[in-house]
């Protein structure tokens, strides 16, 4: 009997051992504290020192932010950063030395975004699964900021190919119902250019001037102006906005503009006004129903003369030195539009004028 007490005494103590042992293992790995704030002060010190490599200072720094966070018993810091940075680096090569510098460390590189043009790059880094780092390098933004749009287009396809030669980031206006509104409208969005649809609408002057098929008329009413406009639509396939060909009456009209818009609106598009008379009254029924719009403020090629293109283009050049921003219209079959778009592209370029697309004036 003494023997089977004792196995028993040295089996309870066994288990005691055990349950102890399993206790201290669960301490250490699941309850004690682990702090890896060194960790994140080793990851933001080397990305520090990458970013004096490239000529970053104190002004450069756009944003900052540090937080202390904790799961379970981990706890780090996390630090948000956005940095400006020359137009000079190559985000897409400073991007693969980055990455190098921080595996050394034994960093990880968990998420990395590339904008399209190359003008700002997102990581976030962190070591055991933990985010340490959200970085944000940027080019500075442009004071200067233009946009063109090119109107009529559908007609014909060849004269199109006159302003793709620019390599600017031009806004071309597409005519619904016409031969090749369908087919430019795919060909121009697939190679990365905004669209918007060129909706006829009812001059002062009508009939004697026609503006074309699907064009809205004050004698329709709101079933008939929202049928032609989807009709239209369908003709225009992945547009972001739309604008007035013609329309003098139509746009001075607010009960019709109204319907218009509201029809817009609901597609979630912006409205373009192209200003074709001082009486439009777009501006204020965009906001009155709360939709992104813009307005035209330099027609380029009323005559289609090379001077007085020249003239014009002055006059938007102008216009955004003293305002920041500007939109200018041109026409995809005027003669000289282009090449004069040509000669004067870089010498907007020289007063740090930067050509955009019109959803960043939205913005």
């Amino acid at each position: 009997m003494p023997r089977k007490k004792n196995k028993s005494k040295k089996l309870a103590l066994f288990l005691i051992m055990i349950v102890a042992l399993a206790g201290a293992i669960y301490y250490y790995f699941k309850i004690r504290p682990v702090d890896y704030t060194n960790v994140s002060q080793q990851i933001d010190g080397v990305i520090n020192e990458e970013l004096v490599k490239l000529g970053v200072s104190d002004k450069d720094l756009i944003k900052i932010y540090r937080e202390e966070k904790k799961k379970d018993n981990v706890s780090w810091v996390s630090v948000t950063k956005e940095v400006q940075v020359s137009r000079k680096i190559d985000m897409e090569s400073y991007k693969k030395f980055l990455v190098h510098s921080l595996r050394q460390i034994g960093a990880q590189v968990y998420q990395v975004k590339l904008s399209d043009k190359g003008d700002w790059l997102s990581m976030k880094i962190g070591k055991r699964s933990l985010v340490m780092q959200n970085l944000l390098l940027r080019y500075p933004l442009a004071k200067y900021r233009v946009s063109i749009v090119i109107d009529d287009l559908g007609q014909r396809k060849d004269l199109v190919k006159n302003f793709l030669r620019l390599d600017v980031p031009l806004t071309f206006s597409i005519l619904p119902q016409l031969p090749y509104s369908t087919f430019l409208a795919r060909e121009l969005k697939n190679s990365g250019y905004e669209t918007i649809l060129h909706l006829p609408m009812e001059p002062e002057d009508y009939p004697q001037t026609d503006p074309g098929p699907g064009a809205l008329l004050v004698s329709m009413d709101s079933s008939q102006i929202e049928s032609t406009i989807l009709k239209n639509l369908k003709t225009v396939p992945g547009v972001v906005g739309a604008s007035n060909h013609e329309g003098s009456r139509f746009t001075a009209n607010r009960e019709k503009m109204v319907e218009a818009l509201r029809v817009l609106k609901k597609e979630r598009l912006f409205f373009f006004d192209s200003k074709t008379s001082p009486d439009s009254v777009g501006q204020e029924v965009a906001r009155d129903l709360g939709m992104p719009m813009l307005s035209n403020q330099v027609f380029l090629d009323t005559k289609d003369e090379y001077s007085s293109i020249c003239r014009q283009l002055d006059k938007l050049r102008r216009r955004v030195l003293k305002f920041g921003t500007a939109i200018g219209i041109g026409h995809v079959h005027r003669k000289f539009t282009a090449d004069v778009l040509a000669e004067y592209i870089p010498k907007f370029k020289e007063d740090g004028i930067e050509f955009v697309r019109f959803s960043e004036l939205l913005k």
